[in-house]
């Protein structure tokens, strides 16, 4: 079975409004948010916004003008920007560090860029398990309209896909 994550991750401090005015998935994990992020989301507001989607990152899909955008009206100072790509038994990953837009570290293991961002593994396997990160690999189930697992979850907020291009 595959999976695909990919996400923005940041210390548990963001702007509630923003990720309501966006429509993003979102969960808290530990001290940390999880901004999930959604195929059909991101071109909506790339169209609503103009803004690129074009990756600056060959191994990670939505390292892009947008996301960092939306890292920056969330208030995110210090992030990280992570992807999985399990399919057809072929396993990568990949995660980038930020702090105010710049770019710190680029394409580590996203362990190794968690634990930079403060993740403490503390008795769990890795930094990746310590922040349920396995929870969230199916991202269109966060943005569904019926039957959001996010709606049933106390730690998240769930997105949405807005319909409307004007």
């Amino acid at each position: 079975m595959g999976h695909n994550i990919c996400a923005l991750i940041s210390r548990k401090s963001i702007d509630e409004i923003g990720v309501k005015k966006f429509q993003l998935a979102v969960a808290f994990e530990d001290d940390f948010v999880i901004v999930i992020l959604e195929m059909e989301s991101i071109f909506y507001w790339s169209q609503k916004l103009d803004l690129s989607i074009e990756s600056r990152n060959e191994k990670i899909d939505w390292d892009c003008e947008l996301v960092h955008y939306f890292a920056k009206e969330l208030k995110m100072e210090k992030y990280a920007l992570i992807q999985t790509d399990y399919f057809a038994g072929i396993g990568e990953q990949s995660a980038s560090l930020y702090e105010n837009g710049n770019l710190i570290i680029e394409n580590k293991s996203i362990n190794d860029v968690l634990k930079r961002l403060g993740v403490n593994k503390g008795h769990f396997a890795d930094e990746f398990d310590t922040l349920n990160l396995g929870e969230y690999r199916t991202t269109e189930h966060y943005y569904w309209d019926n039957y959001n697992f996010a709606d049933k979850k106390t730690n998240m907020i769930a997105g949405r896909i807005p319909k409307d291009i004007s």
